[in-house]
C-alpha cells in the first residue's frame, strides 16, 4: 500500500474509495460465512449465536453507511463519522472473538488490511486538522 501514498503520505482518494468498497464485500461475506459457522457450531440455537450474529451485522451495516457516504473518496471529511463507526464496530467484534473457522478467520484477516488502510487514511486527514489519532487507540489496528 506505500505505493498508494501521495507525497504527504496520504492515501491516493481512489485507493481509498476501492478499499472501502472492497470492505464492504468482505463485511457481507463475513456475515454470511460467521452465520454459517454458528449453524455448525455448538452456539448454534443459543442467544449467544445470536448476539455475535447482530455484532457481525452492525459491523455490516456500519461498513455500508461508510460506503455510500464516502463516495468518490475525494472529501474525507464527509465519511470521518462513518470510518469511526466502522472502526468501533470491528473491535467490538475483535473483542468477542469471532474468528471460529479458517473461513471466517481468512476473511478477518482481510478485512484487517481494509481496515489499517481506512485508519490510515481517516488518520492521517485527521493529523493534519486536530492532531486527535483517535484510529491509533482501537486495538483492532495493531
Amino acid at each position: 500500500p506505500d505505493n498508494q501514498r501521495n507525497r504527504n503520505g496520504r492515501y491516493d482518494d481512489r485507493y481509498v474509495r476501492d478499499s472501502v468498497h472492497r470492505l464492504d464485500r468482505l463485511a457481507k461475506d463475513f456475515e454470511r460465512e460467521v452465520d454459517r459457522s454458528l449453524d455448525r457450531s455448538r452456539r448454534d440455537g443459543t442467544r449467544s449465536e445470536d448476539r455475535i450474529n447482530d455484532q457481525v451485522r452492525q459491523f455490516r451495516d456500519a461498513v455500508s453507511d461508510l460506503k455510500s457516504r464516502v463516495g468518490n473518496g475525494r472529501d474525507l471529511d464527509r465519511s470521518r463519522n462513518e470510518a469511526q463507526r466502522v472502526l468501533q464496530e470491528a473491535r467490538q467484534l475483535d473483542r468477542i472473538g469471532v474468528s471460529s473457522d479458517n473461513r471466517v478467520s481468512s476473511l478477518w484477516s482481510q478485512i484487517r488490511q481494509e481496515l489499517n488502510v481506512i485508519a490510515q487514511a481517516y488518520g492521517s486527514y485527521d493529523r493534519r486538522t486536530n492532531n486527535d489519532d483517535w484510529w491509533r487507540r482501537i486495538p483492532v489496528l495493531r
